[in-house]
């Protein structure tokens, strides 16, 4: 299974925070423990969130109860403040809310900090269910962070490629879903869209809805439609309303689809899916390929090449193969 995104305090963490306010609240607590909960207190910042969260759920019920104790809220030295009474039925209140809270019955709570890192390995297409229902396909050698907040749903693609098929973000309905690269910022607008970032631009392929395209260093945004590639750096569009190539979605099934391509582009794409090399030479490249190509079978694809055109694929070394034409 692959891992989700997860955007709200994880159902452990709430768990762990309860655990801890009984124990300090307990008559038997030790200066260890309290030393203890300090410690697993500053491990990360969603035990901090959940302490605060836990503290607020403390406070209400100190409303609720009209008790001489009820200003007192729960500090990061805790002292034991609630009676024996008091405390024994706040426990048992917060084990219900902490249950509810981690069914989901409370508003997922967003960090700012809560950011997520996802890449892949040469060779390596996965495909990540973030927290709004969207779909983050990786291709080969790539790496992305995302981070979800109250306000925004943000991809960063760093390099390679990505393939999005965006959700309809059920739990904050008006949060855009970006796509930043070094270039600039592609908003979808309901949409399903393939991203490439290498050589310092970035390539857009929309295949269903549409996308805003904004590069950073220009002032307007253009609108790329379902069916439109847009190609654009940092300073402008480069190319824009090219027809798709099917291949920019292929790869999320694994294939490596060729439509009349030339040899050496063929080549050149295949290459990124390998450690190894396979070397083609410019004069090969009027030769032309037509088929579909599994990602992880190589020698089946090379000796599909070999069937398919007039050449011959031998290897130089450990790394490296080279193409050339049969005589």
């Amino acid at each position: 299974m692959h891992p989700k995104h997860q955007a709200i305090i994880e159902d452990q963490v709430l768990q762990e925070a309860s655990t801890w306010f009984a124990i300090l609240q307990s008559e038997n607590v030790s200066r260890e423990d309290q030393q203890k909960w300090r410690e697993w207190l500053s491990q990360r910042p969603a035990n901090q969130l959940a302490w605060e969260q836990i503290e607020g759920i403390q406070a209400e019920f100190n409303q609720a109860a009209n008790s001489s104790t009820s200003q007192y809220v729960i500090k990061q030295t805790p002292s034991r403040f609630f009676t024996s009474k008091t405390t024994s039925l706040f426990s048992a209140v917060l084990v219900i809310i902490v249950s509810l809270l981690t069914f989901s019955f409370f508003t997922p709570f967003y960090s700012e900090m809560d950011k997520r890192h996802f890449q892949t390995a040469v060779g390596e297409t996965r495909l990540i269910h973030l927290a709004d229902g969207t779909q983050l396909w990786l291709n080969t050698n790539s790496r992305v962070d995302t981070q979800f907040s109250a306000d925004l749903r943000q991809i960063i693609l760093h390099k390679g490629e990505i393939f999005i098929s965006s959700g309809k973000d059920k739990e904050y309905h008006h949060r855009p879903l970006v796509v930043d690269t070094k270039d600039g910022r592609l908003t979808a607008l309901g949409t399903r869209f393939n991203v490439r970032y290498e050589n310092n631009k970035t390539s857009l392929s929309v295949f269903e809805g549409a996308v805003k395209t904004a590069p950073s260093q220009q002032p307007t945004a253009i609108i790329t439609q379902a069916g439109e590639q847009t190609i654009f750096n940092q300073q402008k569009i480069l190319t824009n309303s090219l027809p798709i190539d099917p291949v920019n979605e292929a790869w999320t099934n694994g294939i490596l689809l060729a439509n009349d391509m030339p040899l050496c582009d063929f080549i050149t794409e295949f290459n990124r899916y390998q450690e190894s090399m396979i070397i083609c030479p410019n004069e090969l490249n009027t030769l032309r390929l037509m088929g579909s190509y599994p990602l992880n079978n190589i020698p089946r694809v090379l000796t599909a090449v070999e069937h398919s055109l007039p050449v011959h694929i031998w290897q130089v070394n450990e790394k490296i193969w080279r193409i050339d034409k049969t005589r």
